[in-house]
């Protein structure tokens, strides 16, 4: 018998919601055939029989949450060895311990002598940290306790990131951040949030949380760009390609990128130490039904505009259908958000931790402008560049988007690099 547990993927997923099975009991299923479809915060996982051989039993219905470790499916494959049914756990009676399964709560009964010397039961609980074997290998690697560290996943699970703030937090008394329920009169409704808007959160206050924000902004005009566009998207959607701006944006962003390369890179705040990485995976906020998904354009550097293009609308659709793929959200460098498509000009982007900056495009327009001494109407687009301040300074996210604006002033820069 094969027993196929839902596997720590990362990225902060440990549970899911099962969507959809292919099989049932009884069905006979061939290695690499999708089983069951779970959704995640993150993304819908098609999840592989790892064997070939008959479905004996699933872990759940649809709908049903499953967690890391859960069983789920138990594959017949033709090998002897049985696999072992869980016992169940029975409620406790009071002074009963309770089993060491990780999240549960072990209850002991302890008689202690008062200073009278009269005996007293006092009920001593102790905490099982909910959290993945790496995250308590990693606690163990770097001293840190982590019955004392708070988890900001879902159910208090610990995650990698809050080992890390729990070590850089040692020296510096942690100050809670106060939770704030809201009070109503009058007629309301309760929704609650989706998945990937818990994500959303946890992410878009631990950036806030974690790294000191600088936005800057200019504007530029474009008259070459939206020429140069005009003249070859027809040959481009002659080949299937919609030829968007993003394309040449992302072509400017990876130069500058190569030119800047302490932009490309996170701060490992445990080590103090930059890491400058040697790649470029472009990331792109997506708006979906559900909330913001930010996919990546994988070594965007290797890729020619045209080629750019044709990955941006793939991936984008894709996102927005919610079958893009794990490997595709991870190991982004660095990111961009496109106010542009909301028919904003502008707006203040939020970095995606742990990169260290993240550009804001805004909606192009024409506009009337001052262009050698004389006013003509011209093509301009608006751009905000958020930094971390803390291993950024102003006049180097000066120097980046003055490297981006010139490429996107004079096009053909693109072309030839």
């Amino acid at each position: 018998m094969y027993d196929f547990k839902f596997a720590d993927i990362g990225e902060g997923i440990h549970e899911g919601k099962i969507l959809k099975w292919y099989f049932k009991v009884g069905d006979k299923v061939k290695e690499g055939e999708t089983l069951v479809v779970v959704e995640t915060d993150k993304v819908n996982a098609e999840l592989p029989s790892p064997v070939d051989g008959i479905v004996k039993k699933l872990g759940g219905k649809e709908g049903d949450l499953i967690e890391v470790g859960d069983t789920i499916v138990i594959i017949d494959d033709g090998s002897t060895e049985e696999v072992k049914e869980e016992p169940k756990v029975e409620p406790l009676a009071e002074g009963e311990n309770a089993p060491s399964v990780i999240g549960a709560l072990e209850v002991t009964s302890e008689v202690m002598a008062s200073s009278d010397e009269s005996n007293t039961v006092k009920e001593v609980e102790s905490k099982k940290v909910l959290a993945t074997p790496v995250a308590r290998k990693l606690a163990k690697d770097l001293g840190v306790d982590i019955q004392n560290v708070n988890g900001s996943g879902e159910h208090g699970r610990v995650m990698k990131e809050d080992i890390y703030q729990a070590t850089e937090q040692k020296q510096t008394p942690k100050v809670e951040r106060t939770k704030v329920s809201v009070s109503v009169q009058g007629d309301v409704e309760y929704v609650p949030i989706t998945k990937l808007r818990k994500a959303i959160v946890n992410s878009m206050t631990k950036a806030k949380d974690i790294i000191p924000h600088s936005t800057i902004m200019d504007e530029i005009v474009i008259d070459k760009l939206v020429d140069l566009r005009n003249r070859v998207k027809e040959q481009a959607a002659a080949e299937n390609i919609k030829l968007t701006y993003m394309a040449f944006i992302i072509k400017a962003v990876v130069l500058a990128l190569k030119e800047y390369p302490f932009f490309n890179a996170s701060y490992d705040e445990v080590k103090e130490q930059m890491v400058y990485k040697k790649f470029y995976n472009i990331g792109m906020a997506v708006d979906t039904k559900d909330g913001l998904i930010v996919p990546n354009i994988k070594d965007a550097d290797q890729k020619s505009i045209l080629e750019l293009a044709r990955e941006i609308r793939d991936v984008a659709d894709r996102t927005i259908e919610r079958k893009v793929q794990l490997h595709e959200l991870q190991n982004t460098t660095f990111s961009i958000t496109n106010f542009g498509a909301s028919d904003l000009i502008s707006g203040t982007p939020i970095i995606n931790h742990p990169e260290v900056a993240i550009l804001g495009v805004g909606k192009i327009s024409q506009r009337a402008m001052v262009i050698d001494g004389e006013i003509k109407a011209a093509y301009v687009l608006p751009l905000s560049l958020s930094i971390d301040h803390r291993v950024i300074d102003g006049a180097d996210a000066g120097r980046f988007l003055t490297k981006i604006k010139s490429l996107l002033k004079e096009p053909m820069m693109l072309l030839l690099n």
